[in-house]
């Protein structure tokens, strides 16, 4: 495989990284406010609470492959690892006196969600950033210097 198309796949997979960490941070909002109404307003919708985590449970597994190809920083890999074993064990939590920490662990997800979304955004686009000022230079000078 050329460097330039390795290049061109480690693109598209960041991108695409953040993409999903910024879809999976909606849909945990989205869990959020279901659950609210789901309390406050209509019972009926604890259903869709119940559904939605059967799409958004397996993006942090989704993200830690892609973040492999696109060679994301290790410590959104990792969370990307723990988020999925903490969303699976948000099922555990809705049994007994258990329930009491399944808002607290909704929290920790959220918070960690965000600090993939916008962690890894953030060094995307910085590098990008680094590498265009580097073009720059090896255009101005010829060297790179």
């Amino acid at each position: 495989m050329s460097q330039k198309t390795k290049a061109k796949i480690q693109k598209h997979s960041r991108t695409l990284f953040i993409l999903l960490a910024w879809i999976l941070l909606l849909g945990l909002f989205t869990q959020i406010s279901l659950a609210g109404l789901a309390i406050f307003f209509d019972g009926g919708l604890w259903e869709f609470h119940k559904d939605l985590v059967y799409i958004m449970e397996f993006i942090p597994v989704i993200m830690f492959i892609i973040g492999n190809i696109g060679e994301i920083h290790k410590l959104y890999r990792f969370l990307t690892f723990l988020l999925f074993f903490i969303i699976n064990f948000q099922y555990y939590t809705t049994y007994g006196w258990l329930g009491a920490i399944h808002a607290v662990f909704t929290l920790v997800i959220f918070m960690i969600t965000s600090y993939i979304a916008w962690g890894s955004f953030r060094s995307v686009v910085k590098n990008k950033k680094e590498n265009h000022d580097n073009k720059e230079q090896l255009q101005y000078t010829g060297t790179g210097i």
